[in-house]
């Protein structure tokens, strides 16, 4: 007596003796972000400033949000800008995870460097509150107050 397999008989053999593929990963879900600092350096005056983002920040919850995203946390830790010329910004980008986790990315103004971390960086500068900008170590000259100094120009209606 002769014996027919047919294709279909074939496909469920090949199933039945084929290794169980493994499961696809699941998508990576998002990691909230609770604080996000911002260091900017550098311009035309050379002005370094701090900007601070957290969930008590009004507006602070886009730059959260893209900043707890996959593709956010997939970037490298550094993007060098191509022609290092001068009176660009430098940014540091620290975002600081539920848990305890941290992740820091540096890049410099016109850098070639994925949409998410300027979305971040661009969201923290309208949002973020300053607090950490330096201030002088000194009194301007011609001040006796011992108060603190006023304001340098490019600070003003910031904080």
């Amino acid at each position: 007596m002769k014996r027919v397999i047919t294709r279909a008989g074939v496909v469920a053999v090949v199933a039945a003796l084929a290794p169980a593929a493994p499961a696809a990963p699941a998508a990576a879900a998002p990691v909230p972000a609770t604080a996000i600092v911002l260091e900017r350096s550098g311009g035309l005056t050379g002005a370094q400033e701090s900007f601070a983002v957290d969930r008590s920040t009004p507006g602070g919850q886009r730059p959260l949000r893209l900043a707890g995203s996959p593709a956010f946390r997939k970037l490298r830790g550094s993007y060098p800008p191509r022609d290092p010329c001068c009176d660009l910004y430098s940014y540091r980008l620290t975002v600081v995870y539920r848990g305890g986790g941290h992740k820091t990315v540096t890049t410099v103004q016109g850098a070639a460097a994925p949409r998410v971390l300027w979305d971040v960086i661009g969201s923290v500068e309208r949002v973020g509150a300053c607090p950490l900008s330096p201030m002088p170590a000194t009194a301007p000259r011609g001040t006796h107050d011992s108060g603190p100094p006023p304001p340098r120009k490019e600070e003003r209606g910031r904080c």
